[in-house]
């Protein structure tokens, strides 16, 4: 900035100091309030500008010390050389410029600056170049907060993972403490049951030798003569069985022993880490600044390879289901992810929009009309789409409320949003673009019918199923490629990334592609072998790069796009 309290330059060369009020450019000088009265009334001076010299001191440095007078020969910088683009005084004529043909007077070529092309297109190379910064350092700020929450999810998954394996090892651990007790039950049964049988037979051995001892003591000798023949089978007997039981699988010594699972037995020196954390470092969007007719810098990310993306899957859930009125299943038909990772979709077969988390079930919203599509137009609010009512409503998914219901006069199909506009397809070939309060500011014409569509920056993009055609298109209208996917592959859903890449689901495929921004190449990213079954709905987050693909009847795929190496 220019000198802080400068002092009058009129009065310093009488040797007086006072503080200036003014500067006038044309004396290059700083007046006070006293000179600045005869400034005025002079013949010489009365018709310069003059700028108070707080205004003054905003100027930057380099634009201060400009001045007037040449520095070769100090004189007025009268001229202005054209060819040399540089302004020059009478002596710089006739010493450098005398052959030169494009001097200009100074004041000639200087009027009108200020509103002149040429510094209108600064003022909006820097606006821009500002705008392009701020958007920048959003992103990595979105991006910081992202991790607090990819870090929750996966401490979450961590937990889960871990729940599943306490409850699993619970679980047969039980088994086993079950199958321990019943086996020692059985085998002490067994025990105890062989153990009465021996016994028995030893009672009954003992009343035989019980028996010949008394014999042995008080009877004859021919009581003892007959008694040893008839005692002779008994103890036969009793020596068979004793010699029966001696075989007996029953006899075998019991030993219980664990044989651990060699997995689980391994689990502390084989299993090192819970899970491996890995860190992806997507390609850095590169900006190039590009100057439109309209004045505007857009941001061109440079594109990806489509053979090099990869697909990691995060996880597959179903839709919150509830009884239908009619008898059938959900039917999914629109799609979107608040930043916050909070999914909305439609229902179209119940009448509702849904809202989940991470999988699991939030809320509904119950709508007395069919809607169709969704699209989020801020932290907390959606636009829903009416087919047959055609309207759209902006409904606040906090309190459930409808803030504003938007009247078109066509049926109202796929709807997204871009710079705070609202992009509608409707019937009779045609795309909307409103503005929140439901204003149209254009209409642009489908070459076919077309349900759903998808806009960035300059570019517009709509599936027409019937034919199976992708269209890519200005804001004008005008076709800049087609894709043919088939017909019978009945493409719906249409989503892009920040590359300007485009994934369509084909619901009679069953898979969802994905074509390159110029429609030249194409790749199969999905099909019925990951799940896939009627896909429609479709959304791509262009900040965290998740894709979102919905079946009709209610599973839904969540995976991270990144670009290998």
């Amino acid at each position: 900035m220019a000198t802080l309290d400068p002092s009058c330059d009129v009065c310093l060369n009488l040797h007086v100091t006072k503080s200036a009020i003014v500067w006038c450019s044309e004396c290059e000088e700083a007046i006070c309030e006293e000179c600045q009265q005869r400034h005025r009334i002079q013949n010489v001076t009365k018709n310069h500008k003059t700028t108070p010299i707080e205004d003054y001191q905003e100027l930057p440095i380099y634009i201060a010390n400009i001045k007037l007078e040449c520095e070769d020969h100090n004189q007025k910088l009268d001229f202005f050389c054209s060819i040399h683009s540089e302004p020059c005084c009478t002596r710089c004529v006739f010493e450098k410029h005398k052959d030169c043909r494009e001097l200009k007077p100074l004041p000639e070529v200087v009027e009108g600056v200020k509103s002149s092309a040429a510094f209108s297109d600064l003022e909006d190379r820097v606006k821009d170049m500002s705008q392009v910064i701020g958007q920048l350092i959003a992103e990595k700020l979105y991006h910081q907060s992202n991790l607090e929450v990819q870090s929750h999810t996966i401490i979450t998954e961590v937990e889960r993972v871990r729940k599943a394996i306490n409850k699993h090892l619970n679980s047969i651990q039980n088994d086993l403490l079950h199958k321990i007790a019943t086996t020692k039950g059985q085998q002490s049964e067994n025990i105890d049951l062989l153990v009465r049988k021996l016994s028995q037979m030893k009672t009954n051995i003992a009343e035989i030798a019980s028996g010949l001892e008394k014999t042995k003591q008080y009877a004859s000798d021919y009581q003892t003569f007959l008694g040893i023949r008839k005692l002779i089978p008994e103890i036969e007997n009793q020596e068979q069985d004793v010699i029966s039981i001696e075989s007996d699988h029953g006899m075998a010594d019991v030993d219980l022993q664990l044989k651990m699972n060699k997995i689980l037995d391994k689990m502390e020196t084989n299993v090192s880490e819970f899970g491996r954390l890995e860190i992806y470092f997507s390609p850095p969007t590169k900006f190039a600044l590009r100057k439109e007719s309209q004045g505007q810098i857009l941001l061109i990310p440079s594109s990806r390879c489509l053979s090099k993306l990869k697909l990691s899957k995060i996880r597959s859930f179903d839709i919150h289901k509830e009884e239908s009125k009619r008898g059938e299943n959900n039917f999914i038909t629109g799609c979107d992810m608040f930043e916050d990772n909070r999914i909305v979709l439609i229902d179209k077969q119940n009448n509702r929009l849904v809202i989940h988390k991470e999988g699991f079930f939030i809320k509904q919203i119950r709508f007395e009309d069919t809607p169709l599509d969704v699209t989020i137009i801020d932290l907390n609010t959606v636009a829903v789409t009416f087919v047959e009512k055609k309207t759209i409503s902006l409904v606040d998914v906090i309190s459930s409320k409808i803030l504003k219901t938007i009247f078109l006069v066509n049926k109202c199909f796929g709807i997204c949003s871009f710079s705070g506009k609202l992009v509608v397809s409707l019937n009779y070939k045609i795309i909307k673009i409103l503005d929140r309060s439901g204003t149209v500011e254009s209409a642009v014409s489908k070459k076919d019918n077309a349900t759903y569509c998808s806009v960035m920056n300059d570019k517009m993009w709509y599936a027409a199923q019937a034919k199976g055609l992708i269209y890519c298109c200005d804001l004008n209208g005008s076709v800049q490629w087609k894709f043919s996917c088939g017909k019978s592959d009945h493409p719906q859903g249409i989503a892009h990334d920040a590359f300007g890449n485009v994934f369509v689901t084909c619901e009679n495929a069953n898979k969802v592609i994905i074509i390159n921004s110029n429609g030249t190449e194409s790749r199969v990213l999905l099909t019925s072998d990951d799940g896939l079954t009627k896909p429609i709905a479709v959304h791509y987050n262009r900040k965290t790069d998740i894709l979102l693909v919905c079946n009709k009847f209610g599973r839904c795929f969540m995976y991270k796009v990144q670009a290998t190496n």
